[in-house]
């Protein structure tokens, strides 16, 4: 009984780790999955097969890896990284994990520079968390400031600001965003404030970085 069980076990892995090394799915057609830094990463319908309906174990193991791991390189254009992957798969097999879309987005966005990885990531929090400022806050950033994407981050400005919570600056920003001459003023009071919240020493560094150049424009 035990030797059928072992061959069992050890069929479903070899098939999960096969269905691992077939092309992964763009996320876009120009979006590819090239950035691995040698790490190996999985599916989460692999990882849910490989631990026999103890996923969350994973999970977690998948969230002490980010924790823990800090990429050597940053993010080539039109690629993702296997930190998307994790927090991807992550959020697959716990989508309640509120720290992965806030915490996980964020770090894509400004220290790894996985601007289609953050951007997915955020988008799914909003989903699972739409009564959260702080992630809506967040994309807009990202939407802002990594894809100049204007447009979008005024929806998020302005759909966060609505939120219990939000703080004051949220709706001045959303509310005068669409004015160019006004909105700088208020960009770098949310720049400021974001560098204060950061508790990650690169991250404020990032952040302080923009509020520079943000400064010296039209100087």
């Amino acid at each position: 009984m035990r030797i059928l069980i072992a061959l069992l076990s050890a069929g479903m892995l070899v098939v999960a780790l096969l269905q691992e090394y077939k092309p992964q799915q763009r996320l876009t057609d120009k979006i590819v999955f090239d950035f691995n830094e040698n790490f190996y990463s999985y599916s989460a319908d692999t990882l849910k097969a490989m631990t026999f309906g103890y996923s969350r174990v994973a999970g977690v193991l998948l969230w002490l890896r980010f924790l823990q791991q800090t990429p050597p390189r940053k993010v080539e254009k039109n690629q993702v990284s296997w930190i998307y992957r994790d927090l991807d798969a992550l959020t697959e097999i716990d989508p309640e994990f509120y720290p992965a879309y806030e915490h996980g987005g964020i770090f894509l966005s400004v220290i790894t520079e996985d601007k289609r990885g953050a951007e997915q990531v955020m988008l799914k929090g909003v989903k699972v968390f739409p009564e959260r400022w702080r992630i809506r806050a967040y994309l807009a950033y990202h939407y802002q400031y990594e894809l100049d994407e204007q447009e979008k981050a005024a929806e998020q400005y302005r759909i966060g600001a609505t939120l219990p919570g939000a703080p004051w600056l949220l709706g001045v920003v959303a509310s005068s965003f669409i004015g160019k001459s006004q909105g700088k003023q208020q960009s770098i009071e949310f720049l400021e404030g974001m560098a204060r919240e950061a508790t990650d020493p690169a991250m404020k560094s990032k952040f302080l970085e923009k509020l520079a150049r943000l400064k010296g424009e039209g100087k």
